[in-house]
């Protein structure tokens, strides 16, 4: 379907001030359907319209928005609409509070104009390419059970009837390769959503998009040296170029820090590894890619996060990812003649603490790979071992 032909996608606003109904309504009006309403209850009863997106304020006299919220996505007609809200604190509590009740985003007030349409435009694309994704897997579904009533068909007939018996051969060859040109579209759509996910980094944070391509980086001259299997790399490539996700949700300070965090804004960047498999559950295909995301921060003694694995019980996906952000980040600190012996020692300093020894000598290989020759040091200028 054409640009032209297509239906502008309807979005529905609710809020007890007019004034900022006003605002939204003049912000997004252009491009968009606007539907609203100024109460909690009027909006379950125009949520009937079945608007691709919702804009819900937290505090409202009648019914705060997570109530509004818990109804909707306690229906099963409506529990897919994204609803982001609208609000006018940003402590850790209400964020935690917002998104386990179903909601996608938060959107502060006063607004950002170019943050709410970007905000607005990126959950509206994952809204329409997961619409995409079913609809190819309900075509993959319908190929499939094609396929096998055309097989139950064959096993039935008479084996003297061999003409039948081979046009329905030729019958069911022409169904598997639809089948298999529809796993290749969906394939495509997959590439869309890491795309998509991509440029969701590039809008938070320009250094985050560059940290992520170099882990990703990293990470798969690693895999390489493991000689694994290419679909195991290419999970790995996607898995690293997407391991920061979840800091799309963070506040700015935890998403775009340097040095040390504080206590609650460090339990906050934790949670960027949950966040970031919730993001991968929506696509079917990506749901492999969202174990590796959860499991980047665990350390090989078991202290580290979300999950507190140890030893070979950590995909061995994420341990490289893992081993490839450390190498990134020293790489982004260091300076002088000398970075790769510096960045090599420091490393070997943590294996078989955070990370599995085994990897020592593929992370070796990344480092020469990635950094830039650099001159030797002299003898006396080693760090002493510890």
């Amino acid at each position: 379907m054409s640009p032209e032909s297509s239906p502008r996608p309807t979005i529905l606003i609710v809020d007890d001030g007019p004034e900022i109904i006003e605002v939204l309504v003049e912000l997004l009006g252009e491009n968009h359907e606007i539907i609203f309403s100024t109460t909690g209850r009027q909006a379950l009863r125009l949520v009937a319209a079945a608007p691709d997106l919702i804009l819900l304020d937290i505090n409202m006299p009648d019914m705060d928005g997570y109530a509004v919220c818990r109804e909707l996505k306690a229906n099963k007609d409506f529990r897919d609409i994204p609803v982001i809200f609208l609000t006018s604190y940003s402590d850790n509590e209400e964020l935690i509070k917002g998104f386990a009740e179903g909601a996608v985003d938060f959107i502060t007030k006063p607004f950002l104009p170019n943050e709410l349409l970007a905000r607005v435009t990126t959950h509206l694309q994952l809204r329409m390419a997961k619409r995409e994704v079913e609809l190819k897997n309900s075509e993959l579904d319908e190929a499939w059970r094609l396929v096998r009533h055309q097989k139950e068909e064959l096993a039935e007939w008479n084996a003297n009837l061999k003409n039948r018996v081979l046009q329905q051969t030729a019958l069911i060859r022409n169904k598997a390769e639809e089948a298999r040109q529809r796993t290749d579209r969906s394939q495509t759509v997959t590439e869309t959503f890491v795309n998509l996910f991509t440029k969701m980094l590039e809008l938070r944070h320009t250094q985050l998009i560059k940290h992520s391509r170099g882990v990703a980086t990293i990470a798969t001259s690693m895999a390489m040296a493991l000689k694994l299997q290419q679909a195991q790399r290419k999970n790995i490539e996607i898995a690293a170029l997407l391991h920061d996700i979840g800091l799309v949700c963070a506040s700015d300070r935890v998403a775009m820090f340097h040095g040390v965090l504080a206590r609650d804004d460090y339990e906050e960047y934790m949670n960027h590894t949950i966040t970031g498999e919730d993001f991968m559950y929506m696509v079917e295909e990506l749901r492999e890619i969202g174990r590796i995301i959860r499991h980047h921060h665990e350390n090989f003694n078991g202290t580290g996060y979300p999950d507190k694995f140890s030893g070979k019980k950590i995909p061995l996906e994420s341990q490289i990812i893992h081993v490839a952000n450390y190498i990134y980040d020293l790489f982004t600190k260091e300076t002088g003649l000398d970075v790769k012996y510096r960045i090599t020692s420091k490393l070997a300093m943590v294996m078989g603490t955070l990370f599995d020894p085994e990897l020592a000598a593929a992370a070796d290989r990344a480092i020469q790979e990635f950094i830039p020759e650099t001159e030797k040091p002299q003898s006396d200028s080693k760090e002493p071992q510890k």
